[in-house]
């Protein structure tokens, strides 16, 4: 089995990626350095309410160390015009029909530069960074998919059998099960839908895919692999491949947390080994508090595994992939330091856009609102709803409405029921089936200008943090924050939920109070000259294991957050405080 790991004779040739991808930044290793900072005085403008602003997005494309001025570059977040799913390597056929049969007709730029390098066996250590809703999904998606399909038919035309390994090509690391969902879903449409799901994803809309007849080879099969397991043959795909009484599974989508404990025993080894490459989505938030012990202990299987001499077998080292939107980068513990610490010789691929104060899918500048109570928040949202939003109002919009905690998510949940407003809470302490439902009522949902609502959807989802990262919900046509971010990369997760997949169709209102004005200004003014926010921190708490799986070395944790220009020791060090009047004062 660890011999199929051979490396493919190589059927594409590396094209020129200066040439597709206007925009792309390639970094090798080199230590992210201190960035400087300036001080600088904000004028405190308080913000209105003004329909129909005209706003020139500026945005600059960096390629070699140059920036240029791509102000009417009509490419956004895409490829250029040229570049096709085709040329770009996919070889095969079914999956380029696949594309085609769900409307995903051009490739974004992360897509098209990412390709070559994450589809060859042995691959490279790769870090991705690409802005919120720039199809990074598919940009690991895309390689892995056809690679498998393509194996399948040249193995099926030579012998009767595709089975390959008796475990994994890939394995798939997301932080949360929301997520896991979402990138099965994902994976299940390019695929070979329902049939392709064989264990796990009891919470998917089956009803949402396709029911088309596939062969074998046309079919990539997935599983959602759970939590509780003590060796990999507990999981019931896993243990039938091993007995040979099913094929094996091709991908596997997990989070650290179900899969970390694997990874502290030996006898799990030979699961580690056969699995070429494992993809790290969300990376920076992987990285993070809680999540990074699990995530070292499933690393530290992967490590033990590369350990071993299989060269004679032909089987390559694991390659790690790192995927995020935001990747803090100021400061020797950073999260982008963290990575060129850990893989120093990962090919480093950043896209332009990354970072950027507003969005790109905003089709018109952030509104901002200054309000301290909860109440004038509330009446305040209340009357944009009865506003067309040619009028600068949000009547009949798609809105993702954030507040910062489960209980400000209940009491507005509560407050608008009193008010017969049609909206769904979304939250942590629910059942994951709930979020699910409400979720998908959600997604259903059509913008319209009137405002009317469509059997059982909703218009409105009052969420927490957890639906700001990943979750993709097409359509959605408004980001209004209640209450303002905690920190800068929240503020761009939750921002980059609208406009999503290249459409400019989104808007945003956040309403802030006097202490975060200093923040916010910071923002605003990144927002208008459309300039990169420098993140400092999360700090990494580094968590080093031995060979047992035992902690030799403990970082601290010390979230921050900064921008470049005007950002005072004195506000780094400041924690937010929100305090919140009861809905009914």
């Amino acid at each position: 089995m660890l011999a199929s790991r051979v490396t493919r004779a190589s059927q594409r040739q590396f094209a020129s990626l200066s040439r597709r991808n206007r925009g792309v930044a390639f970094v090798s290793s080199a230590l992210p350095s201190e960035r400087s900072q300036q001080q600088q005085q904000h004028q405190r403008n308080y913000p209105k309410f003004v329909p129909n602003h005209n706003f020139r997005s500026l945005w600059t494309r960096q390629f070699s160390g140059t920036t240029t001025d791509t102000s009417n570059d009509e490419n956004g977040i895409f490829a250029n015009p040229e570049i096709t799913f085709a040329s770009m390597g996919i070889q095969s056929p079914v999956l380029l029909e696949r594309l085609e049969k769900i409307g995903i007709t051009r490739p974004t730029a992360v897509q098209a530069a990412t390709f070559e390098l994450l589809s060859q066996i042995p691959g490279k250590n790769v870090t991705l960074g690409s802005e919120t809703g720039s199809g990074k999904t598919l940009a690991y998606l895309l390689p892995l998919l056809d690679d498998i399909l393509t194996r399948k038919k040249e193995q099926s035309a030579d012998t009767d059998t595709i089975r390959d390994y008796a475990y994994a090509r890939a394995m798939i690391l997301v932080p949360n099960k929301e997520l896991v969902q979402q990138v099965a879903r994902m994976a299940m449409v390019l695929s070979g839908g329902k049939q392709a799901l064989i264990g796990g994803g009891v919470s998917l809309d089956n009803n949402a895919f396709s029911d088309d007849a596939a062969s074998p080879e046309e079919i990539v099969r997935i599983a959602i692999m759970p939590g509780g397991l003590k060796e990999p043959k507990d999981f019931p795909p896993f243990r039938k491949a091993l007995l040979g009484q099913a094929e094996p599974i091709d991908l596997v989508i997990s989070t650290p947390a179900a899969v970390g404990a694997l990874g502290l025993s030996p006898k799990n080894i030979n699961m580690f080994a056969e699995i070429a490459t494992v993809v790290c989505d969300e990376a920076d938030m992987l990285l993070d508090g809680g999540y990074i012990r699990p995530l070292e202990q499933v690393l530290l299987g992967f490590r033990r595994a590369d350990k071993l001499d299989f060269a004679a077998h032909g089987v390559p080292k694991t390659q790690h992939v790192f995927v995020a939107a935001t990747l803090p980068d100021m400061g020797l513990r950073s999260v982008d330091a963290y990575l060129h610490k850990k893989f120093p010789q990962a090919t480093r691929v950043t896209i332009d856009g990354m970072h950027n104060a507003r969005h790109y899918g905003l089709v018109e500048p952030t509104v901002w609102v200054e309000l301290e109570s909860k109440k004038d928040r509330l009446e305040y949202f209340t009357k944009l709803l009865e506003v067309a939003p040619q009028e600068g109002g949000l009547q009949g919009q798609k809105i993702m409405l954030f507040v910062n905690s489960v209980d400000d998510v209940e009491g507005v949940a509560k407050a608008f029921e009193k008010l017969d407003m049609a909206a769904l809470p979304y939250h942590a302490k629910m059942s994951l089936e709930e979020r699910t439902q409400n979720l998908d009522r959600f997604r259903r949902y059509q913008s319209t200008s009137t405002g009317d609502d469509d059997g059982d959807t909703v218009p409105i989802l009052i969420c927490t943090d957890l639906a700001s990262r990943g979750v993709d919900i097409p359509g959605v046509s408004a980001i209004v924050q209640l209450q303002f971010a905690g920190n800068v990369v929240a503020h761009l997760h939750r921002m980059g939920r609208c406009g999503r997949a290249g459409q400019r169709t989104g808007r945003g209102v956040v309403f802030y109070n006097a202490k975060e004005r200093e923040l916010v200004d910071v923002v605003k003014e990144a927002e208008k000259l459309q300039e990169k926010i420098t993140l400092k921190g999360q700090d990494v708490l580094e968590v080093e294991l031995d060979e047992e799986g035992n902690v030799v070395k403990a970082g601290t944790v010390n979230n921050a957050f900064s921008r470049k220009r005007g950002f005072t020791k004195k506000r780094k060090k400041q924690r937010r405080q929100v305090e919140y009047d009861n809905v009914n004062q």
